[in-house]
């Protein structure tokens, strides 16, 4: 399952350097790094990152901040890499709304919650302009950020992009849910009910008070448990009639 893809415009080597690999052993996945930001927009249509670190100063001509006002229309979070940066540039800086600075040399800590707490506001607010549920109410380490069609789960050091296309069910189990796909499961300490907010309801349905399928997997219904995969899950009372009736009109 791919994780975030991460662009990272740095122009001291060694400094780019020690950030993807940095990145690396966080489980992000860094998709490209450009010391110059001509070459950054000119590779930017065809690698899609999920979010952009950039250093303020660059060599060439363009800047941290000139990156940043070529991605903030296309809708693509970003952080400033930054060491001492005298105040005319941090003020200019701040007219791009980056989601955080981060300050060289910079430490696995802070590049972690920095990206996990940038992705969280970044979805968040992409949530409530489209007037769908937020996240708002979880801790950060707990949080499922929704993307288009996709959504982000947070799953140990790093955050995974999930395709909904891909997810067959969730299922509760003690005080987790677990998110099932053909590719693997992935745990999350969260109810079921929280989950269920995020998904869209057109596609997935509670069947049981410890289920949530994707309608569209459903292969087959016997009696009272329908089948995912060779699957077996349980039917609750409550819910049957429902089921069948969206059913019929799939």
């Amino acid at each position: 399952m791919p994780s975030v893809r991460i662009l990272i415009a740095e122009d001291d080597w060694i400094i780019a350097k020690e950030i993807s690999l940095t990145l690396q052993d966080l489980g992000f996945d860094v998709i490209g790094t450009f010391d110059t930001g001509e070459e950054f927009v000119q590779k930017l249509p065809t690698l899609k990152p999920d979010l952009a670190l950039l250093d303020i100063d660059l060599a060439g001509s363009m800047t941290g901040i000139d990156i940043a006002e070529k991605l903030k229309p296309l809708g693509i979070p970003f952080v400033f890499l930054t060491a001492m940066a005298d105040i005319q540039t941090i003020e200019k800086a701040k007219q791009t709304e980056p989601y955080a600075y981060l300050v060289k040399p910079v430490r696995a800590e802070s590049l972690l919650s920095t990206i996990e707490v940038s992705l969280y506001n970044f979805h968040r607010q992409k949530s409530l302009d489209s007037s769908t549920p937020s996240a708002g109410s979880l801790p950060i380490n707990q949080a499922i950020f929704s993307i288009n069609e996709a959504i982000f789960v947070k799953s140990k050091k790093r955050l995974e992009k999930i395709k909904i296309a891909d997810i067959l069910w969730i299922e509760a189990e003690d005080i987790y849910a677990i998110i099932v796909t053909k590719n693997g499961k992935y745990i999350l300490s969260q109810p079921l009910k929280s989950i269920e907010e995020r998904l869209p309801a057109e596609h997935f349905m509670r069947v049981h008070r410890s289920y949530i399928v994707q309608l569209d997997k459903i292969q087959a219904i016997e009696e009272n448990d329908l089948i995912i995969e060779g699957k077996y899950i349980a039917i609750g009372k409550t819910f049957k009639e429902k089921l069948m009736s969206r059913l019929a009109f799939l």
